[in-house]
């Protein structure tokens, strides 16, 4: 099929078990850019994060783009923002009130910082913001910050419990997506990585049916259900992820990417 445009949810999908890209899967996605197709990171990281992991690619800042924190930001590889969703004054006093006690958090995030709350703990925090690639700065009560993403951790069992416990309101106030089981994410409502991605292809001018898209958790899901694109679940995806594909290829540990390409993209060879 010809494709423009691949994108990439990174842990669990594009990244081994051990924060990596493969070679196989690094030369495969290497060629498929070379031919002019787009690789687009799909992520809920910063763009700080995003360029961590994409090191190894080296590619053109200016002429690349990555989708940031779920959505909330599409982004040149440059930092050129292209569309934002920042979070109101009012939703983040209301992230705020949620703190309970065994949950790390709230943390906030903008384009290049991490945040922790005016009283919050710090515990941790700058292992967190180290995977991230971010520096680390604690809140000044009343200023006005334009985050993007807020967000909670703790013990998946934990985490369970402390969703169950939101009121509708704050259901109805936010995007929420959980990544990996530990992590509670926090977006405007409609933030998704689908919804970004639909905005990525009309500033391009491709065409779903020209996009090709691999994930593998829950936050993955907004782009599995978008019509004309070819999906593909990772062998070590959520049984929904899997559902929802049209191929469902090997784990991220097995080269899954490089399969999938492989197999049903035409480099024009």
């Amino acid at each position: 099929m010809k494709i423009k445009l691949i994108a990439v949810d990174l842990d669990g999908t594009l990244l081994t078990s051990r924060k990596k890209v493969s070679p196989k899967t690094l030369a495969t996605l290497k060629k498929a850019r070379e031919k002019g197709i787009l690789v687009v990171p799909l992520s809920g990281r910063p763009l700080p994060g995003v360029l961590k992991a994409f090191e190894p690619f080296k590619l053109d800042p200016a002429d690349n783009f990555a989708i940031c924190y779920n959505g909330g930001l599409v982004q040149r590889m440059d930092g050129e923002v292209l569309s934002a969703s920042p979070l109101t004054d009012e939703n983040v006093e209301h992230i705020l009130a949620l703190k309970q006690t065994g949950i790390f958090g709230p943390y906030f995030m903008d384009t290049k910082d991490f945040y922790v709350a005016p009283k919050g703990s710090a515990f941790g925090v700058g292992f967190l913001a180290k995977a991230r690639n971010m520096g680390v700065k604690r809140m000044v009560p009343g200023q006005h910050y334009e985050f993007i993403k807020g967000e909670f951790v703790s013990l998946p069992s934990k985490m369970k419990k402390f969703r169950a416990g939101f009121s509708p309101a704050i259901e109805q106030e936010f995007e929420i997506s959980a990544s990996g089981g530990q992590c509670l994410e926090f977006n405007t409502p409609g933030t998704s990585k689908g919804q970004a991605l639909t905005t990525l292809l009309d500033l391009l001018n491709i065409q779903p049916e020209e996009a090709m898209v691999f994930g593998d958790n829950n936050n993955d899901l907004s782009d599995f259900q978008l019509p004309g694109v070819f999906k593909v679940a990772m062998g070590n995806a959520i049984d929904e992820i899997k559902a929802a594909a049209d191929y469902v290829t090997a784990s991220n540990n097995q080269d899954g990417i490089a399969l999938a390409v492989e197999k049903f993209v035409d480099m024009g060879e």
